[in-house]
């Protein structure tokens, strides 16, 4: 799971959103590698450590938005049943897959709704980009990272 979470957002509940994505996968591998991506975050959000052990590659490596850097044992560690909460809702769009031979890159924005003050609500977009690779058995993914999308700050007034 990526560090963003793992703070106040993972201590926020909140039910799985409807993903939309801003471009359909069209041949074969995008929508295996789709199809791929999100199993892993199905996975992730049910705090299966098995299903995610079968998804990734050994060699797996996720960078948070942090830079925090998480081997895979690691990684499966955190997704331990005992230690799951509830992700708050997230959507999915801006989807774009890279297939170049038995590499291929899905990067996506995720944006998830957050509680605030006084019943109110934000948002925290992240850029996600998962790696995958091709081999005997399908698909694994060999990589991930996420980074925070900072919201474009508010022009400044010039001053006299």
């Amino acid at each position: 799971m990526h560090h963003i979470l793992r703070w106040p957002l993972a201590a926020s509940c909140g039910l799985l959103a409807s993903a939309s994505h801003a471009q359909s996968p069209t041949t074969q591998a995008e929508q295996e590698v789709a199809s791929l991506v999100r199993a892993f975050r199905t996975a992730e959000q049910a705090y299966d450590p098995a299903a995610l052990a079968q998804l990734t590659d050994e060699h797996y490596v996720e960078i948070s938005p942090r830079g925090e850097v998480d081997e895979r044992v690691r990684f499966l560690g955190f997704y331990q049943p005992a230690q799951r909460r509830e992700w708050p809702p997230v959507s999915v769009s801006e989807e774009q897959i890279r297939v170049l031979g038995n590499t291929a890159l899905d990067v996506l924005r995720l944006t998830y709704t957050l509680p605030g003050p006084a019943g109110t609500s934000r948002t925290q977009a992240v850029r996600a980009t998962f790696v995958a690779q091709r081999g005997a058995t399908g698909w694994r993914l060999v990589g991930a990272q996420y980074t925070a999308i900072v919201p474009a700050a508010p022009p400044v007034a010039p001053t006299k």
